[in-house]
């Protein structure tokens, strides 16, 4: 599989993130029915949905910027990624103890998991772009 599999995997599925945490608040905004199926402040639903997803983006993650980083040995992409990929963690892990503790709301957690999302594809993307520009050391690394 190509490095670049790997990262558009990777942005992927942040992307993905970053739409639940938009979309699902505005549409529950939106239509009452959707409010009472979906609250996006429902604590089960946290746990099943960002744990979850976790369970990819790591692994993917990791193999991306670590397989690039052997390719290109640039920093940037590893130190955005890893930062990204940080905030999501730290915000899925501890979300509704930072809300239950008043450090943040439930919009703070949207917003931080959207910020976490960005930088995250940011680290990919710069990943992607590296690891093609120096394409040729890259046959051997995997």
């Amino acid at each position: 599989m190509k490095h670049n599999t790997y990262d558009r995997f990777a942005i992927a599925l942040s992307s993905l993130c970053a739409i639940h945490c938009v979309a699902l608040p505005i549409a529950a905004s939106v239509t009452p029915l959707l409010m009472s199926m979906f609250n996006h402040g429902n604590s089960v639903h946290e746990f099943w949905f960002h744990q979850f997803i976790l369970i990819f983006i790591i692994p993917i993650s990791l193999l991306a910027l670590v397989t690039g980083y052997r390719c290109h040995r640039k920093n940037i992409p590893m130190l955005l990624g890893g930062l990204g990929l940080s905030i999501l963690v730290i915000v899925a892990l501890f979300a509704e103890l930072l809300i239950s503790q008043q450090m943040i709301s439930y919009t703070g957690e949207t917003i931080l998991t959207v910020i976490g999302g960005i930088i995250h594809a940011a680290g990919h993307i710069t990943n992607a772009l590296a690891t093609k520009s120096s394409h040729s050391l890259c046959s051997s690394a995997i």
